[in-house]
């Protein structure tokens, strides 16, 4: 009889914590399936309502994280990347920290944040990550160093996590990819409007130069001839200088434009290997 009763009492007792432990954890299933059908605005609410009501517990960390792979699927990088840097400052064990880190540092990469993807890679090296991690790291340092164009750094890194030899031939075309001087396009441009351009494989902009900068000048003597010198005055004043001048500059750009897309070519090469390094394709 008194154990009934002691039953009798318990159970709301018992059936309130459960009710509490199921309110606690609905927020959190909730998120993850909705951020698991692709519904990432309504998975953040439930995440930051879980936040909401239990701020101080263990598993923040990790919502706030969920949080910034939600916001990351929707390239709402500002805020992707605040959360991770959240979840990471309430990270209490090395590895989720570290973890955390690198997800971090994939973003920056993403939005083109080098520098600080290179700090946060830096962070987790010095933590000594366990190797699954470290190796995901290295990973990371090849790719950031390979969007910098940095290759014997990226060779460097690259050297540890695999010694894949047509990665290393990729390198050395890489390192010796063919660069224009804008110095040279400079001085050739000044020679002859339009020869810069040339020099950097435009034939187009190169002879549109010549062209426009062979009228202005032609314009420019006839009115000498006829003595027309006010005319000839304004045509080299207003007119002439200006397009030649332009083409110099207009040369320069040309180069580095050229320059960049032989190490973006370079660069997505490199990475197209690693991607199959990563997953080989099937035979």
């Amino acid at each position: 009889m008194n154990n009934v009763i002691s039953l009798f009492l318990l159970s709301p007792v018992l059936i309130f914590c459960s009710f509490t432990a199921s309110a606690e954890e609905l927020p959190l299933s909730l998120g993850r399936h909705l951020a698991e059908v692709g519904n990432y605005d309504t998975a953040i609410t439930e995440y930051k309502r879980f936040l909401f009501f239990h701020p101080d517990d263990p598993r923040t960390s990790e919502v706030y994280y969920n949080i910034g792979l939600a916001y990351r699927a929707q390239s709402l990088w500002t805020e992707a990347i605040a959360a991770l840097r959240t979840a990471t400052h309430y990270a209490m064990d090395r590895e989720s920290k570290s973890e955390y880190q690198l997800t971090l540092a994939v973003t920056l990469i993403a939005t083109k944040n080098y520098d600080l993807a290179e700090l946060e890679l830096i962070k987790v090296m010095l933590r000594n990550p366990s190797a699954p991690l470290h190796r995901r790291m290295l990973f990371l340092q090849t790719v950031l160093y390979i969007y910098q164009f940095r290759w014997e750094d990226a060779r460097s890194v690259g050297r540890e996590y695999t010694t894949d030899e047509q990665l290393e031939i990729l390198f050395d075309a890489a390192v010796n990819v063919p660069q224009k001087s804008a110095n040279v396009a400079s001085v050739l441009s000044k020679v002859l409007p339009g020869l810069g351009h040339i020099y950097v494989g435009d034939w187009r902009d190169g002879l549109n130069a010549l062209l426009l900068n062979g009228a202005f000048g032609f314009l420019t003597i006839d009115a000498v001839l006829d003595e027309h010198y006010t005319d000839a005055a304004l045509w080299v004043g207003l007119v002439l200088l200006r397009y030649y001048r332009g083409n110099t500059f207009r040369a320069k750009t040309a180069v580095e434009q050229f320059n960049l897309q032989k190490s973006r070519q370079a660069a997505e090469t490199l990475l197209q290997r690693l991607q199959e390094i990563v997953n080989p394709p099937k035979k």
